[in-house]
């Protein structure tokens, strides 16, 4: 059997194809580190939802610019990037964006080496990303409970999460929402998909990194004693090259740098030790 995983960017200026490189560079480590793996083990999907915002965050620093004499353009367009898909999501795309998660998991179950009711997944989410599929999982999660069997009719295993086989978090901002009132953040969502094999879920594990320079990112074990249960690790990683390993910039350094895809590489080898129980 396959480990399928989705991958969800944080940035709304992000482009499609955002995570090819990553794909990639994870495949190449996952494969050379041992005899008898292959790359189709791995079977990656993106959830993208850039093109929902980036028209309208590009607008603005257009318009707020107009006089040609803002400084640090980098960082601003950095924090409007964040900021902005944040208001965005709060006020009026929350189900946009999550109709795309929605729309990616539903193609992801038609790939042909996926089996929509028992294929692991794992979630690797960037960023705000990290945000929207805590919501969406929760979302989903919240109406299994109030079913009777904790089953949604007419939903497979993998598109409700109980396949689920652990959470990549990388430049995560989730200790920041917190702190607004009615946060879910005291209930979290459950990582261990109840319709997995239980050698996986005795494996399945939360992973956050973060650059110590990245000021959008955050530990998570500390939020509170909930997350500190949940959180496997939070892993101080440094990424980003020569221009941006040292300052905030650093925010979008995680798709290419080795100290982030090497760990995950190793995460997805962990997950699949020994699958021959999964035939």
């Amino acid at each position: 059997m396959k480990l399928a995983i989705a991958v969800i960017h944080g940035m709304g200026s992000a482009d499609q194809f955002f995570s090819v490189e990553l794909k990639h560079r994870i495949t190449e480590e996952y494969v050379s580190e041992e005899e008898g793996r292959h790359e189709d083990d791995l079977i990656f999907q993106e959830i993208y939802w850039g093109d929902l915002v980036k028209d309208q965050q590009k607008s603005l620093i257009e318009k707020t610019n107009y006089n040609e004499d803002l400084t640090y353009l980098n960082l601003r367009e950095l924090f409007v990037d964040f900021s902005g898909s944040t208001l965005a999501y709060r006020s009026t795309m929350y189900d946009a964006i999550h109709a795309r998660v929605k729309q990616s998991l539903a193609k992801m179950c038609t790939h042909r080496r996926i089996d929509p009711e028992n294929t692991p997944l794992v979630v690797l989410a960037h960023s705000f990303g990290s945000v929207v599929m805590s919501d969406y999982i929760y979302d989903v999660q919240k109406k299994q409970a109030e079913t009777a069997d904790g089953v949604i009719d007419g939903v497979s295993n993998f598109e409700q999460f109980r396949t689920l086989a652990g959470v990549i978090t990388f430049g995560s901002p989730m200790a920041l929402f917190s702190l607004q009132q009615n946060s879910p953040f005291d209930k979290t969502i459950n990582i261990v998909g109840a319709g997995l094999p239980e050698k996986i879920q005795s494996r399945v594990k939360w992973n956050n990194y973060y650059d110590k320079d990245d000021i959008i990112a955050y530990p998570l074990k500390g939020i509170n004693d909930a997350y500190g249960e949940l959180i496997n690790g939070d892993y101080e990683i440094n990424v980003g090259g020569a221009a941006t390993s040292w300052n905030p910039a650093c925010h979008n350094g995680y798709w290419e740098d080795k100290d982030f895809y090497k760990p995950v590489a190793k995460y997805f080898a962990e997950l699949r030790a020994e699958h021959t129980f999964w035939e």
